[in-house]
């Protein structure tokens, strides 16, 4: 049996209207999600950019009739044969890439790095409708006190900023630079300072800064000439790049001090990197970073009720299904903040 749900689709380059889209049974190991919100990510924009034939064509090919949305939140409406986790009125946040479940990558919890990983929005429906078939073993429970933007931004771009900070391996009391103040940017200021940690960041848009600066965040500088040393003695421990681009990528290695750590989290083509004066001769540990691990996004949820870690405030648009083409529109446009398409 199928039933119907409203959906988001990508009508044309530029431009997502409202559907209806068929959403079967939940089989065996799924469940029937009904959708909360649905968080609005680069790689949305970047298809939302392209006609049907580059999106079929793309590095990584989908299909116009896929629903966009990697980041959902939601409550469990039923489950499937043999599921056992999580029951009927979870509330939940999904992991975005599903494995197989069986490889070595899987069984560690790193479905990302799976070969044969299905991604929701890409080649399996995403969030951006009223219900969503979702394999219960990448749904992660969220307690009363996440709300479900929060949720769905933890289902990507909050839980890469805590790993991006955890993989930096920074000690308490250490400073962090951040290149970039967009969402995930927002996020590792917002994790930093739960943690106990110093952050400042850069970013050259003014509206960026403005409303780092309006959700608390006063250290965040223009990164044009920007240089660390004029605000501190040393530079920073860690730098962690979200930027993408070649000029963030070359601006934390400048920013870094001898013996500190350098996380490459934006995604972008290009950059040059000589070894011997950006690592060798200062000692500086360079690291990559891609989404994240079901273990660690679970440890995300917990520490974000254990330190009250208060993401909401980057969370700037919550739209309906039905302003959802508005919603996508104003974001392409260069909106400050996290959007989200809500369900009440």
């Amino acid at each position: 049996m199928t039933t119907t749900v409203r959906a988001l689709r990508f009508a044309e380059k530029d431009r997502v209207s409202v559907v209806d889209a068929a959403l079967p049974e939940a089989g065996p190991g799924e469940i029937v999600l009904d959708v909360k919100a649905a968080g609005l990510c680069g790689s949305d924009l970047h298809y939302f950019h392209m006609t049907h034939n580059q999106m079929q064509n793309a590095t990584q090919p989908r299909s116009p009739e896929m629903t966009p949305g990697h980041e959902i939140a939601g409550v469990v409406a039923s489950i499937g044969p043999g599921v056992t986790h999580p029951s009927v009125g979870d509330r939940v946040a999904v992991q975005h890439y599903s494995g197989c479940g069986t490889c070595e990558t899987c069984r560690k919890g790193w479905d990302v790095h799976c070969e044969n990983a299905r991604v929701y929005s890409l080649n399996r429906p995403g969030g951006c409708q009223d219900q969503v078939i979702v394999t219960a073993k990448d749904a992660v429970v969220l307690p009363d006190s996440v709300s479900f933007a929060t949720g769905a931004f933890l289902a990507c771009g909050a839980t890469t900023a805590y790993q991006a900070i955890q993989r930096s391996e920074v000690r308490p009391g250490g400073t962090v630079l951040v290149i970039g103040a967009g969402p995930v940017g927002l996020a590792v200021l917002t994790w930093a300072r739960a943690l106990g940690l110093h952050a400042i960041a850069t970013d050259p848009s003014p509206q960026r800064r403005k409303f780092a600066s309006k959700i608390g965040f006063t250290d965040v500088y223009d990164s044009n000439n920007f240089d660390i040393s004029t605000l501190r003695a040393e530079r920073a421990d860690v730098v962690i790049e979200t930027s993408g681009n070649i000029h963030g990528r070359r601006a934390a290695l400048e920013g870094v001090r001898t013996w500190g750590t350098v996380v490459f989290v934006g995604l972008g083509p290009g950059f040059d990197i000589d070894p011997v004066p950006d690592l060798i001769m200062r000692q500086v540990t360079l690291r990559g970073m891609f989404v994240f691990s079901v273990p660690l996004m679970m440890e995300a949820v917990r520490e974000v009720e254990k330190h009250s870690v208060d993401l909401d405030p980057i969370i700037t648009r919550i739209s309906n299904i039905e302003d959802g083409p508005a919603a996508f529109a104003d974001f392409a446009n260069g909106s400050v903040g996290k959007t989200v398409i809500g369900w009440a």
